[in-house]
């Protein structure tokens, strides 16, 4: 599952050329989107150079090209070669003076990384990537047959990913000459069973050994000052770890799902942290950082004193039957209790006011719980698949319920939702045997007390009258009821959730009262028919995101002079109607102009991006809006007409004659 994850996460930074040509570009320098010759794909540089952004072909041996048409190679940027998996070697030529940590990730096959001697950046030895003077590793050929390397003494620096699924080595020394272990920098290897950290290391990175199942033991040196993030998370089987006196930052996770660990120590003279009977606190002990999984206590008693248990802190301790948490606990983290499938029953104490997200995710034998009277917030996933819990008091201290919250408790038939509750999230009690009994649903409609839960989308036709006295409408509760055309919103209900109504792309026209204080983010989105909105309380807070809009900008919006309504309006580009007063049109001079798509009088970044979105159909233009678009007058919305936009945003390209500006 893990390497799964990390791979996806690879997937992820293969998007990110195209994260920063919508959000960055200025200022990385770009003038141009990518262009191509042969099997390389490029991007010309500020200073009129060439770098590297993907490599498409199939060669075994390659000798990457110092010239892309006319433009010199200087750069090879981030997974520009990732996931190839012909390359067997690679020779880099004198004139990259840039080479992103990232380039040759899980290149398979790759056994070898060669470079032109006379390169002043970058060198090579037994076919490892290093800086010139060989004091950072920048990359280890994944596809090299050794099953141990002693790295350099010359050494300073680990660099991020550089060893990353090395499936082939078992033991790696780390000489004393280094000083920091980069990120990821040997996560997912398989077989490495033995690591030697020289005393000269400070920092380990996040993840620097992460999901390494095979590491049996580590010898973290006195030296070392932090220990970051998921450090040796996955690591199963590891069963006994010590943090030196020197450690003063331990980052969250940092020996989480260990499967085989049964203690965690800490030097005595440590003075950030501490431990008993091997968990790990921190040196007050009012943080209980991690319980070692691995141990065969089936009962166990958090310490007095102790008032947050962090993230992932007993996350698959399987053989914990029962754990009391003292009453001076708060918070309890994310993920904390995640698939203690032992656990039959636990008592939050009164003075926790956060239960986190995936907090009792999985905890299938859990067959009660108490949510006392003071906790405000109950986490995304916080009791999902808990599939023995059969009944649920929420209190009334409670103003949010979070996505998928108590999803997946099969046995949970009795649930009670407070007045408190203000926001309940997306599938927050979906198949819950609640949820999954018809008679609790009446026309098509799952309410729970005065909240309106979810609408079945194959039962809602056209019309819809929300029940008088509902308050709540929960997170897509709607979503995709295609076939809805109104919807009556009673003067009871106070909160619109996010994405309530996405996808009613036949609903025509909304009047919401004056009883609703906030519109979730995206509530109308997509609702492509929506030609007339009403909202009549002033104040209303409309919480809208960069990246959806929360009303079509299509829809007239109906409201007050000077109200919340009429403000989202003229910031996102829709036609606003005063209530009892004259219609406000938009000055056609000023709105939608030859380049301004969304309507703000501006030529921006987001007006690119609203051009890029439109291609691949994820955002749809109104006819002054693709006029606005088609920059080049082909009678096409293009890539061509993002990247003039961007020009003009970069002083590349003029506004008003959109000719190239000359530099």
């Amino acid at each position: 599952m893990i390497k799964s994850f990390n791979r996806q996460r690879k997937i992820v930074s293969l998007l990110l050329s195209l994260a920063m040509i919508l959000t960055a570009l200025p200022l990385a320098g770009f003038t141009a989107f990518a262009e191509k010759d042969g099997d390389f794909e490029y991007v010309v540089l500020e200073d009129g150079t060439a770098e590297i952004t993907n490599y498409m072909g199939s060669a075994e041996t390659l000798d990457i090209p110092s010239k892309l048409d006319t433009y010199t190679v200087t750069s090879i940027g981030d997974s520009a070669f990732a996931y190839n998996n012909s390359l067997t070697s690679v020779t880099i030529p004198n004139g990259v003076t840039n080479i992103d940590n990232s380039a040759f990730d899980l290149c398979y096959s790759l056994t070898e990384i060669k470079v032109d001697a006379n390169n002043k950046n970058y060198s090579s030895q037994d076919g490892v990537l290093f800086n010139k003077n060989k004091t950072e590793l920048i990359q280890y050929p994944i596809g090299s047959t050794r099953t141990s390397y002693d790295i350099p003494n010359s050494v300073i620096s680990i660099g991020a990913w550089a060893f990353e699924d090395c499936e082939n080595l078992t033991s790696v020394t780390i000489p004393e000459s280094v000083t920091s272990i980069g990120e990821d920098a040997f996560s997912s290897c398989d077989s490495l069973a033995s690591v030697t950290i020289g005393n000269g290391v400070t920092s380990i990175g996040g993840g620097a050994f992460e999901d390494c199942p095979k590491l049996t033991s580590v010898t973290i040196p006195n030296s070392v000052i932090s220990i970051g993030e998921r450090a040796f998370r996955y690591c199963d089987s590891l069963t006994s770890v010590t943090i030196p006196e020197s450690v003063t930052s331990i980052g969250e996770s940092a020996f989480a799902y260990c499967d085989s660990l049964t203690e965690i120590k800490v030097d005595t003279n440590n003075e950030n942290f501490s431990s008993q009977d091997g968990v790990l606190f921190d040196k007050n002990k009012t943080e209980l950082i991690q319980y070692p999984i691995g141990n065969e206590r089936k009962t166990y008693d958090i310490p007095k004193g102790v008032t947050s248990i962090g993230d992932d802190a007993f996350a698959y301790c399987s053989k914990l039957t029962s754990v009391t948490i003292p009453e001076s606990v708060t918070s309890i983290g994310d993920w904390a209790f995640v698939n203690c499938n032992g656990l039959t029953s636990i008592t939050i104490p009164n003075g926790v006011t956060t239960i986190g997200d995936y907090a009792f995710d999985g905890c299938n034998s859990l067959a009660s719980v108490t949510i006392p009277n003071g906790v405000t917030s109950i986490g995304d996933y916080a009791f999902d698949g808990c599939n023995s819990l059969a009944s649920v008091t929420i209190p009334d201290s409670v103003t949010s319920i979070g996505y998928d919250a108590f999803a997946y408790c099969s046995s949970l038939t009795s649930i009670t939702i407070p007045e408190s509750v203000t926001s309940i999230g997306s599938s927050a009690f979906d198949d819950t045997g609640y949820y999954n009994n018809p008679s609790n649903w009446k026309n098509g409609v799952l309410y729970i007390d005065n909240c309106l839960i979810k609408a079945n989308n194959d039962e809602i036709l056209e019309n819809c009258e929300i029940n008088e006295g509902t308050r709540v409408i929960a997170d897509y509760a709607f979503d995709f009821c295609r076939s809805l055309t109104s919807v009556t919103i009673p003067d009871s209900v106070t909160s619109i959730g996010e994405g309530a109504f996405w996808f009613c792309d036949c609903l025509t026209g909304v009047t919401i009262p004056d009883s609703v204080t906030i519109i979730g983010d995206s509530a109308f989105n997509s609702c492509y028919s929506l030609t007339d909105i009403y909202i009549l309380n002033k104040d209303c807070n409309i919480v809208s995101s960069e990246d959806y809009y929360t009303i079509p900008t299509e829809t007239t919006i109906h409201g007050y002079a000077g109200s919340t309504a009429e403000k989202y309006a003229k910031e996102n580009g829709n036609k606003f109607a005063v209530i009892n007063g004259e219609p406000v049109t938009p000055d056609p001079d000023k709105q939608n102009a030859i380049g301004d798509i969304d309507g703000n009088a501006n030529i921006t970044i987001t007006d690119a991006k609203w051009i890029l979105q439109n291609t691949v159909k994820s955002r749809t233009f109104t006819e002054a809006q693709a006029k606005a678009a088609d920059l080049n007058k082909d009678g096409k919305i293009t890539i061509v007409d993002a990247k003039w936009v961007l020009q003009i945003v970069v002083g590349l390209r003029d506004a008003q004659t959109l000719k190239p500006i000359k530099k």
